[in-house]
Protein backbone atom coordinates (compact mmCIF):
# COMPACT_ATOMS: atom_id res chain seq x y z
CA UNK A 1 0.00 0.00 0.00
CA UNK A 2 1.13 3.29 -1.02
CA UNK A 3 1.86 6.20 1.26
CA UNK A 4 -0.37 8.48 -0.10
CA UNK A 5 -3.20 6.09 0.25
CA UNK A 6 -2.19 5.41 3.74
CA UNK A 7 -2.24 8.90 4.73
CA UNK A 8 -5.85 8.77 3.05
CA UNK A 9 -7.22 6.26 5.36
CA UNK A 10 -5.61 8.03 8.18
CA UNK A 11 -7.32 11.29 7.35
CA UNK A 12 -10.65 9.20 6.84
CA UNK A 13 -10.28 7.67 10.30
CA UNK A 14 -9.89 11.08 11.65
CA UNK A 15 -12.92 13.01 10.15
CA UNK A 16 -14.85 10.44 10.70
CA UNK A 17 -14.27 10.46 14.56
CA UNK A 18 -14.21 13.85 14.40
CA UNK A 19 -12.71 14.56 17.87
CA UNK A 20 -14.52 11.75 19.47
CA UNK A 21 -12.25 10.26 22.12
CA UNK A 22 -14.62 7.36 23.50
CA UNK A 23 -14.28 4.43 21.35
CA UNK A 24 -14.39 0.58 22.04
CA UNK A 25 -12.17 -1.54 20.13
CA UNK A 26 -14.02 -5.20 19.07
CA UNK A 27 -13.11 -8.36 17.67
CA UNK A 28 -15.85 -9.40 15.26
CA UNK A 29 -13.82 -12.54 14.34
CA UNK A 30 -16.16 -15.91 14.01
CA UNK A 31 -19.00 -13.90 12.49
CA UNK A 32 -20.81 -14.38 9.66
CA UNK A 33 -21.87 -12.04 7.13
CA UNK A 34 -25.32 -11.90 8.00
CA UNK A 35 -24.65 -11.97 11.55
CA UNK A 36 -21.84 -9.11 11.02
CA UNK A 37 -24.64 -7.07 9.08
CA UNK A 38 -27.08 -7.48 11.29
CA UNK A 39 -24.82 -5.96 14.27
CA UNK A 40 -23.81 -3.24 11.96
CA UNK A 41 -27.61 -2.31 11.39
CA UNK A 42 -28.83 -2.69 15.31
CA UNK A 43 -25.89 -0.62 15.94
CA UNK A 44 -26.46 2.34 13.32
CA UNK A 45 -29.95 2.16 14.53
CA UNK A 46 -28.66 4.06 17.38
CA UNK A 47 -26.35 6.21 15.63
CA UNK A 48 -22.83 4.30 16.80
CA UNK A 49 -20.42 3.98 13.64
CA UNK A 50 -18.26 0.87 13.32
CA UNK A 51 -15.40 0.73 11.52
CA UNK A 52 -12.66 -1.84 10.53
CA UNK A 53 -9.44 -0.65 11.30
CA UNK A 54 -5.67 -1.56 9.92
CA UNK A 55 -3.93 -1.40 13.19
CA UNK A 56 -0.49 0.16 11.91
CA UNK A 57 -2.40 3.41 10.73
CA UNK A 58 -5.03 3.11 13.88
CA UNK A 59 -1.89 3.21 16.23
CA UNK A 60 -0.79 6.39 14.71
CA UNK A 61 -4.49 8.43 14.66
CA UNK A 62 -4.70 7.30 18.05
CA UNK A 63 -1.05 8.31 19.03
CA UNK A 64 -1.71 11.75 17.58
CA UNK A 65 -5.26 11.92 19.32
CA UNK A 66 -3.50 11.13 22.81
CA UNK A 67 -4.67 7.88 23.03
CA UNK A 68 -1.49 5.49 22.63
CA UNK A 69 -2.85 3.37 24.91
CA UNK A 70 -5.20 1.72 23.03
CA UNK A 71 -2.40 0.32 20.75
CA UNK A 72 -2.09 -2.43 23.21
CA UNK A 73 -5.69 -4.10 22.21
CA UNK A 74 -4.63 -3.44 18.18
CA UNK A 75 -3.72 -6.89 17.81
CA UNK A 76 -5.74 -9.20 14.89
CA UNK A 77 -8.73 -8.34 13.43
CA UNK A 78 -9.71 -5.09 14.98
CA UNK A 79 -13.34 -2.62 14.90
CA UNK A 80 -13.67 0.59 15.77
CA UNK A 81 -16.86 1.10 17.47
CA UNK A 82 -18.06 4.84 18.77
CA UNK A 83 -21.06 7.26 18.28
CA UNK A 84 -24.40 7.36 19.99
CA UNK A 85 -25.79 9.48 22.81
CA UNK A 86 -23.37 9.10 24.99
CA UNK A 87 -20.29 6.45 26.33
CA UNK A 88 -22.89 4.64 28.60
CA UNK A 89 -25.23 3.75 25.50
CA UNK A 90 -22.19 2.84 23.40
CA UNK A 91 -21.27 0.30 26.07
CA UNK A 92 -24.61 -0.95 26.86
CA UNK A 93 -25.91 -1.37 23.12
CA UNK A 94 -22.73 -3.00 22.22
CA UNK A 95 -22.74 -5.24 25.66
CA UNK A 96 -25.98 -6.47 24.39
CA UNK A 97 -25.15 -7.22 20.85
CA UNK A 98 -22.18 -8.97 22.29
CA UNK A 99 -24.70 -11.32 24.72
CA UNK A 100 -26.65 -11.95 21.25
CA UNK A 101 -24.36 -12.88 19.29
CA UNK A 102 -21.84 -14.61 21.46
CA UNK A 103 -18.81 -14.22 19.06
CA UNK A 104 -17.83 -10.41 18.90
CA UNK A 105 -14.90 -9.69 21.74
CA UNK A 106 -14.44 -6.18 23.28
CA UNK A 107 -10.63 -5.85 23.16
CA UNK A 108 -10.75 -2.48 25.22
CA UNK A 109 -11.12 1.69 24.36
CA UNK A 110 -11.31 4.75 26.04
CA UNK A 111 -13.59 6.77 27.87
CA UNK A 112 -12.72 10.89 26.81
CA UNK A 113 -9.71 9.62 26.13
CA UNK A 114 -8.37 7.89 29.15
CA UNK A 115 -7.98 3.85 28.25
CA UNK A 116 -9.79 1.29 29.59
CA UNK A 117 -9.79 -3.04 29.92
CA UNK A 118 -12.50 -5.21 28.70
CA UNK A 119 -14.30 -5.65 32.54
CA UNK A 120 -14.23 -1.80 32.86
CA UNK A 121 -16.83 -1.66 29.75
CA UNK A 122 -18.89 -3.94 31.58
CA UNK A 123 -18.69 -0.90 34.48
CA UNK A 124 -19.47 1.19 32.35
CA UNK A 125 -22.97 -0.16 31.26
CA UNK A 126 -24.11 -0.18 34.95
CA UNK A 127 -24.15 3.94 34.78
CA UNK A 128 -27.29 5.30 34.44
CA UNK A 129 -27.93 7.10 30.35
CA UNK A 130 -27.14 11.07 30.23
CA UNK A 131 -31.26 11.41 30.02
CA UNK A 132 -31.54 9.78 33.40
CA UNK A 133 -28.63 11.87 34.92
CA UNK A 134 -30.70 15.15 33.77
CA UNK A 135 -34.02 13.56 35.48
CA UNK A 136 -31.90 13.09 38.34
CA UNK A 137 -30.97 16.41 38.60
CA UNK A 138 -33.78 17.88 37.31
CA UNK A 139 -36.29 16.32 39.96
CA UNK A 140 -33.39 17.29 42.89
CA UNK A 141 -33.56 20.99 41.65
CA UNK A 142 -37.35 20.74 41.85
CA UNK A 143 -37.14 18.70 45.32
CA UNK A 144 -37.57 22.60 46.86
CA UNK A 145 -40.24 24.10 45.05
CA UNK A 146 -42.33 21.24 45.29
CA UNK A 147 -42.05 21.49 48.88
CA UNK A 148 -42.80 25.23 48.77
CA UNK A 149 -45.83 25.14 46.54
CA UNK A 150 -47.04 21.57 49.03
CA UNK A 151 -46.64 23.41 52.12
CA UNK A 152 -48.41 26.43 50.48
CA UNK A 153 -51.77 24.88 49.47
CA UNK A 154 -51.66 22.42 52.65
CA UNK A 155 -53.27 24.68 54.77
CA UNK A 156 -55.59 26.13 52.15
CA UNK A 157 -56.63 22.60 51.58
CA UNK A 158 -57.06 22.34 55.02
CA UNK A 159 -59.04 25.84 55.59
CA UNK A 160 -61.40 24.62 52.50
CA UNK A 161 -62.12 21.20 54.20
CA UNK A 162 -63.20 23.05 57.65
CA UNK A 163 -65.10 25.58 55.48
CA UNK A 164 -67.18 22.70 53.80
CA UNK A 165 -67.23 20.73 57.65
CA UNK A 166 -68.87 23.87 59.01
CA UNK A 167 -70.96 24.82 55.78
CA UNK A 168 -72.64 21.19 55.97
CA UNK A 169 -72.86 21.50 59.54
CA UNK A 170 -74.58 24.59 59.44
CA UNK A 171 -76.82 24.03 56.63
CA UNK A 172 -77.89 20.32 58.65
CA UNK A 173 -78.99 22.28 61.32
CA UNK A 174 -81.17 25.22 59.64
CA UNK A 175 -83.12 22.55 57.80
CA UNK A 176 -84.74 20.73 60.98
CA UNK A 177 -85.03 24.36 62.65
CA UNK A 178 -86.99 25.52 59.61
CA UNK A 179 -89.14 22.77 59.23
CA UNK A 180 -90.36 22.85 63.09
Amino acid sequence: MSKYVKELMMDQLRSDLNGSRSVLILDLKGLDAIAEHQFRRDLRKKSIRVRALKNTLARRVFSEMGMEGLSRYLEGPSVLVWGGDGVAELAKEVSTQVKIFKKPEIKGGAVDGVVIAPNQVEDITKLPSREQLIGRVVALALAPVQRIVALASAPSSNLMGQLKTISEAAGGEAAPAGSA
